[in-house]
């Protein structure tokens, strides 16, 4: 990693041909879930990568597996008590290595692309600080899914309006220098409050590839009740400390922020519809450099019905009408299970 400063801020590129990544997982008693995380980050096809575990101190046999894992994968670790999540982020943060550095979170998941697609992306960008994929939101008690899916990167978007899946995010390790830690006094937006701390004056792409699954759960602390209004005030909060947030200027940007957000949104759906209906064809080869190419060759994507995909085009409508199961074809992903073609896809 070559880093040199200029004006208030570091600028870095990667400049090796192999560069170690940093999957950085805060945990608390998550031995339900963890297990599904570690196989996902065993099943990438990039294996130059670092995993970085901070347990809260559990109790629940999630140290135990830790250390299972650690005996024959690239782990480093500690299980000590903390404050909060954002404190225990902010602990693995620290303690990585990587050139490149990725949150994911024991409860959420990675495609086995996820990292190789992020790293190939900076091989061939050496300008860019940050990577960001779409995802998929995964209501594991109703077996809904949701696709994010993310316009191009503009940061006055991002602070208006949008919020970036940390579990998707790849980050230049020169760019977290000094911007380790994150706000205790936010338990929800704290990872909100730092990639907008970060990317101001940065290089930063979206790319057309889902990279993860963020898991909601019954259990997990952004689920509880209450916890919807708790979220909203925080990113009120978060939004407030770097853009105005109040007046008529900011009131028409946003509104057409999320105007223009619901329109890309869509088109981007008809967009997944059609390549995925390519893909099933007998003669039809997927283009390995298009859009959503490693997930459309694992998943196949439908409408449920005509009526269902006409709501995509009526405001305020978020019933997308859609199927997500994985293809037959597809070799074991270790991320999820087969879905069946009646599971609906809300986002």
């Amino acid at each position: 990693m070559e880093c040199r400063r200029r004006s208030n801020f570091t600028e870095c590129q990667v400049i090796e041909d192999n560069p170690k990544v940093s999957i950085v997982t805060p945990t608390l008693n998550s031995a339900g879930y963890l297990g599904d995380l570690l196989a996902a980050v065993d099943r990438q096809s990039y294996t130059n990568i670092e995993h970085v575990i901070v347990d809260g101190e559990s109790t629940d046999g999630t140290v135990d597996m830790i250390r299972r894992y650690a005996e024959d994968h690239n782990v480093n670790w500690v299980s000590e008590p903390d404050k909060n999540n954002a404190d225990a982020t902010t602990k693995g943060l620290k303690m990585a290595t990587g050139d490149i550095v990725i949150i994911v979170p024991s409860d959420d998941l990675i495609f086995p692309w996820s990292v190789s697609t992020a790293v190939g992306y900076f091989r061939t960008h050496p300008d860019v600080d940050i990577v960001h994929g779409d995802s998929i939101s995964w209501d594991m008690s109703s077996g809904a899914w949701s696709l994010r899916l993310h316009k191009r990167f503009s940061y006055g978007y991002l602070a208006r309006t949008q919020i970036l899946t940390p579990q998707a995010t790849y980050i230049k390790r020169c760019v977290l220098k000094g911007e380790e830690e994150l706000d205790p006094s936010l338990p929800h937006a704290c990872d909100y409050d730092q990639i907008l701390r970060i990317t101001r004056d940065r290089n930063v792409v979206n790319i057309p590839e889902f990279l993860a699954i963020f898991r909601k759960r019954v259990g997990a602390v952004n689920m509880r009740e209450g916890a919807g209004d708790e979220i909203l005030e925080e990113v009120r909060i978060v939004r407030s400390r770097y853009i105005r947030t109040s007046g008529p200027l900011n009131y028409l940007f946003t509104r057409w922020d999320r105007a223009y957000g619901a329109i890309h949104r869509r088109l981007q759906i008809f967009r997944i519809l059609r390549y995925s209906q390519k893909s099933d064809a007998e003669d039809f080869r997927l283009d390995q450099s298009g859009p959503w190419c490693n997930f459309l060759a694992s998943y196949t994507v439908s409408g449920k019905s005509a009526r269902g995909l006409l709501t995509t085009l009526l405001p305020g409508r978020r019933q997308y009408g859609l199927d997500v199961w994985s293809r037959p074809e597809a070799k074991d992903l270790g991320v999820t299970e087969r879905r069946k073609p009646e599971d609906s896809v809300k986002g």
